[in-house]
């Protein structure tokens, strides 16, 4: 992690901070296991939200007036992460074990279809894969699937509000957000009723 971390206060380019926090996730998931979490970890996942969703938006929000905006907000946000970068310390502590990560309490939260879920519900179904799949790498291929089409699904929900916020018409985002979630959707079934059999 400190390397990741000194490569990209050298740096700062948006695929760094995408790998700083994918290992910071997978060492959570794995603490949790044990029932232990970092608090500097969680903070920099927590600090660096924003930021990353702003690396996103600039890519997929198609108008000039919103990637200012964003290119503005970025830079702020950038700043802010930096300075808690130079400040950040690992804190391992004992915790009451959560939820137990294990395959069953992942199918439990895929037994229901994508399609009726709404966005933000859809957004915590996504964390809950993400530690499902760091903890069960057999499973690896396919969660990540799940996982990276919600992912796509919530940058286009992002857009929309954007968008809307700034009175551009959403139709095309919301077009693409339905996609992502019929993807993830297909192999969610395939999930449930091809490798588990339920």
């Amino acid at each position: 992690m400190e390397k990741l971390i000194e490569k990209y206060k050298k740096k700062e380019k948006p695929e760094i901070l995408h790998k700083l926090r994918v290992n910071a996730r997978k060492e959570l998931s794995k603490l949790q296991k044990e029932g232990k979490t970092d608090i500097g970890l969680e903070n920099l996942l927590k600090n660096s939200s924003k930021l990353r969703d702003s690396d996103v938006l600039m890519n997929i929000c198609e108008s000039k007036k919103i990637k200012k905006f964003l290119k503005k907000r970025h830079k702020k946000l950038r700043k802010k992460f930096l300075k808690f970068l130079d400040g950040f310390k690992s804190e391992i502590i004992n915790i009451e074990p959560e939820k137990k990560v294990d395959i069953q309490n992942c199918l439990k939260i895929l037994s229901d279809s994508f399609l009726d879920k709404d966005d933000k519900t859809l957004h915590k179904i996504r964390i809950e894969v993400k530690k499902c799949r760091y903890t069960h790498p057999e499973y690896e291929d396919v969660l990540k699937l799940i996982q990276d089409n919600l992912g796509k699904a919530h940058d286009y929900y992002n857009c929309e509000k954007l968008r809307k916020k700034f009175n551009k018409n959403s139709d095309k985002v919301i077009k693409k957000k339905k996609k992502f979630i019929k993807k993830a959707e297909k192999v969610r079934k395939i999930l449930i009723n091809d490798i588990f059999s339920i």
